[in-house]
């Protein structure tokens, strides 16, 4: 018989088993973060627009999608029965839009964000194989791609319309080829532009209403006080302002791109800056509102 100092003892620490349950072990391919950041993008799109949910979530997408298509569809209309007329030129058109680019983005970026937080699932999305930049980069791009659709869509059909209404299409769409270029360059960063700012303002939040609320109000209220300080300081430097005012960057970015500064709303009762102002202006701000949401998002999620 054993004494009891020869009996084993209970191991010191921390401690722990395997048990064999039977369960097979997972052998096909390891589709790594490539695969986890598509699949983030496409469920966010869907998450966005209403897809599998009830027909309400989906009313102000549609209804905005509508209220972005009457523009061109309007100005094709005039075209075809007055050939000569200048309705609505591109840059115009990217800075008559704009107001339904926020409305959609506000509605848009608090659904990429806000449920993730609310319902804390973001430690489920982490223990996987993306990582938190992969998770905000993912998130732009969806935003992004969803902006696409109201400011790139419709200016590139209002484009391809325009040259079929012409005597040989071929031709003027070979003439006007570099519109075309321009187009898919302003949509392209108005879209990465407006949905940077939206999400780096819904990061704030778990509510999405709240979110919303707030993107409204600061774009209201940004463009305000740029227009106040402009016209308080009134020196040349004070043109720099309108990076304050995300309306009057997308709209001076639109119409120098298209060389259509004639009718352009002097901001600071100075002149327009050069294209590549507004758009190195528009980059650097993407690049802070990643740089905050990559913030928001190392504390112990």
């Amino acid at each position: 018989m054993q004494s009891a100092e020869q009996l084993p003892r209970e191991p010191q620490g921390r401690y722990g088993e395997i048990f064999d349950r039977g369960y097979s072990h997972y052998e096909g391919e390891r589709l790594g973060r490539s695969h986890g950041r598509r699949a983030l993008i496409g469920y966010s799109v869907k998450r966005a627009m209403g897809i599998k949910k009830s027909w309400t979530a989906k009313v102000i997408p549609m209804f905005l999608y509508i209220a972005v298509a009457m523009p061109v569809i309007i100005t094709l209309g005039i075209r075809a029965f007055l050939p000569t007329a200048e309705v609505l030129d591109y840059g115009e058109f990217f800075g008559f839009v704009f107001l339904l680019q926020g409305v959609f983005a506000a509605t848009v970026a608090p659904e990429m964000l806000c449920p993730d937080r609310h319902e804390k699932v973001l430690s489920l999305y982490f223990s996987r194989a993306i990582t938190r930049f992969d998770y905000i980069l993912s998130k732009l791009a969806a935003t992004a791609l969803l902006m696409t659709t109201m400011s790139l869509v419709p200016a590139a059909i209002l484009w391809l319309g325009r040259q079929l209404l012409e005597d040989s299409p071929v031709a003027a769409m070979g003439d006007n080829i570099d519109d075309l270029g321009r187009i898919i360059l302003a949509g392209v960063l108005i879209s990465f532009y407006v949905g940077a700012v939206s999400l780096m303002i819904a990061s704030f939040t778990g509510r999405k209403s709240i979110a919303v609320a707030v993107i409204i109000i600061l774009v209201v209220v940004s463009t305000s006080l740029a227009l106040a300080l402009a016209a308080a300081l009134d020196t040349e430097w004070a043109r720099y302002l309108v990076f304050l005012s995300p309306v009057h960057t997308t709209e001076g970015m639109a119409l120098t791109l298209f060389g259509n500064t004639e009718n352009m709303e002097r901001f600071a009762n100075q002149g327009p800056l050069p294209f590549w102002n507004y758009a190195v202006g528009m980059l650097v701000t993407i690049a802070i509102a990643v740089g905050v949401m990559l913030w928001r998002y190392l504390p112990d999620e």
